[in-house]
């Protein structure tokens, strides 16, 4: 009879140390910070609001939940940050790109440095639309992964397009806990944005049970298998009791889909 209650208890302690260790990050003035409920094209949540950072130092920073977590932040290579109406955003998408930390890429490009992540892979999310210039193309890369830069920019359309206004590739968090992304070309001499960044460790996915960042048949076998044998993956929505509504909301979870 413990042994389920005690493996309900150490997946819980899981998932909640996975979660704290996703956030989410955008440049702006605090008063226009997207709200909790905002999840752009990642995972809601609160967002941490910078409206300045000196280069060099670090700032703290919270998960999702809005508490403390361990990793921080700094910035070398950004300059300002500019705002300017994007037509057609409003809420949370406003909050967002409306405002961008810029980088004149003289003579380093915008680098954004991340300490005391845990191991792991990540899903890293990078917003990048000049609010006041929809012909700007930004050189977006990220150093703890083999993909080459990613080109973003362009016309807002009413909703986040990947390539528009932001790309989206997997990064590999080592022993280090460093990550470390750039918005533009050293010595380029360009302007380059960066608006905000999302990074969600992998496994933070309700649904994707197996913990391999993809949804699909083998998410939905492990759930079946779980709940027919009354493991904790099973009893979905946490409420001890296994039944219709575990189902439905797993369903609904797995249909909704992860970034």
């Amino acid at each position: 009879m413990f042994r389920p209650i005690i493996a309900r208890g150490l997946l819980g302690y899981i998932a909640a140390s996975a979660s704290a260790q996703s956030m989410n990050i955008e440049w702006g003035s605090p008063d226009s910070s997207p709200p909790a409920t905002y999840a752009a094209a990642g995972l809601a949540g609160v967002w941490n609001t910078f409206s300045a950072m000196t280069p060099g130092q670090r700032y703290p920073l919270v998960g999702l939940d809005g508490s403390p977590i361990a990793a921080d932040i700094a910035n070398i290579g950004f300059d300002i940050i500019e705002s300017a109406n994007i037509l057609g955003t409003s809420g949370g998408d406003e909050a967002l790109l409306d405002d961008c930390f810029t980088s004149f890429n003289d003579p380093i490009d915008g680098c954004i440095f991340m300490r005391f992540l845990e191991p792991g892979e990540y899903r890293v999310i990078m917003y990048a639309i000049a609010p006041d210039d929809d012909t700007l193309l930004n050189r977006l890369r990220i150093d703890q992964n083999t993909e080459g830069p990613v080109m973003v920019g362009g016309s807002w359309s009413g909703a986040h397009q990947n390539g528009v206004t932001y790309m989206s590739q997997i990064a590999t968090v080592g022993l280090d806990g460093r990550l470390d992304f750039h918005s533009g070309l050293p010595s380029g001499n360009i302007r380059s944005v960066l608006n905000g960044v999302q990074i969600i460790k992998l496994g933070d996915c309700s649904p994707d049970l197996n913990n391999d960042g993809v949804l699909n048949f083998f998410d939905v076998s492990t759930f079946l298998n779980a709940f027919s044998a009354m493991m904790p993956a099973g009893d979905y929505n946490t409420d001890t009791i296994y039944d219709f509504f575990d189902v439905s909301a797993f369903l609904n979870d797995f249909a909704a889909g992860c970034p």
